[in-house]
């Protein structure tokens, strides 16, 4: 039987806790060998905040890429658990609920067309998706259906 890299140990270990903590998620965390290094990427459509689920798995990277001197740095190494040099993690927000939180915000700030982006833009200075993602980026969405 073929021994699991340090990666997929991080990424079954990540697997484990983010089923804890959520539950009613359901997570996709693979795990990545490559020439540079390894990685764990994950991702889960509405659910819990990015920062929420980076707060669980930010112990599992050893380190991070320094882009002003060029170099990856061990700022985190632990013997205690396995860990992969970048961990990665990405909500996806279902086009239903962009499509609520768009007529939500349209409605309380009084945008009568909320298809007409310059209507959004007077409002805002903003693109009505960069407003919508703002919005809903600190947003917990548990019990909404993915």
């Amino acid at each position: 039987m073929r021994e699991l890299t340090e990666a997929a140990k991080a990424a079954k270990a990540i697997r484990s806790e983010l089923k804890k903590a959520f539950p009613s998620i359901k997570f996709r965390v693979r795990s990545s060998n490559y020439a540079g290094g390894n990685s764990v990427d994950i991702g889960w459509t509405n659910g819990p905040t990015s920062d929420s689920v980076e707060e669980i798995t930010k112990k599992y990277q050893y380190g991070h890429f320094d882009g002003m001197v060029d170099m990856y740095e061990y700022s985190n190494s632990r013997e205690d658990i396995p860990q992969a040099r970048f961990v990665f993690a990405s909500r996806t927000l279902t086009d239903e609920v962009k499509a609520a939180k768009k007529a939500e915000i349209a409605e309380h700030y009084g945008i009568e067309d909320p298809s007409d982006d310059t209507q959004w833009y007077k409002v805002f200075s903003r693109w009505p998706q960069e407003v919508i993602y703002r919005e809903l980026q600190n947003q917990v969405l548990e019990g909404v259906a993915a």
